[in-house]
């Protein structure tokens, strides 16, 4: 017995098929294309607190730096946002929080130290024991800062540390 496969040779897809084929395809690529722009968005999100907090480390580790080495403190009342002292070369260094156009930033001197990118919301600087019989001085610095980018990427940072000055003052 011989069994024949008997193919139409104009045979193809119905109508239905090919919709039914095209409407799973669309549910798949709309599922598709929603998981890529979360992950997009994820990837943005993430970059964002990168910068802050790069940012962020960089702005604290200089002043950490500048104010261990630094002498005669004064941060009146402390807590302040304003924070001067005499550095390694015997020249006046000021740290304080400015504002400029809604966007707040921190300043040595006359300088910028923070980048565009990041918002400063908060700087505050404590210091302990600056008195002439106190003892060695001791800084505390906190610092937040948020990403200027669409609100649904915002992100923020904060970042606090203690400080010591490296060599009691004899100055004072």
């Amino acid at each position: 017995m011989e069994i024949r496969n008997k193919q139409n040779p104009n045979a193809g897809f119905t109508l239905i098929e090919l919709i039914v084929a095209l409407g799973l395809f669309a549910v798949v690529m709309t599922i598709s294309m929603g998981a890529f722009l979360n992950i997009s968005d994820i990837q943005k999100k993430s970059e964002s607190l990168r910068n802050v907090s790069d940012n962020m480390s960089f702005t604290i580790e200089m002043m950490t730096r500048d104010i261990r080495e630094g002498r005669g403190y004064i941060c009146s009342p402390s807590p302040c946002s304003v924070f001067s002292f005499t550095d390694v070369d015997d020249k006046s260094v000021t740290y304080e929080l400015k504002e400029d156009n809604q966007q707040k930033y921190i300043m040595r001197d006359n300088s910028r130290i923070t980048s565009q990118d990041v918002n400063v919301s908060s700087l505050i600087f404590t210091v302990r024991r600056a008195g002439p019989s106190d003892g060695q001085p001791f800084v505390t610095i906190y610092v937040g800062g948020v990403t200027d980018s669409k609100q649904k990427l915002k992100s923020s940072l904060n970042l606090q540390t203690s400080v010591s000055q490296r060599k009691i003052d004899s100055s004072r």
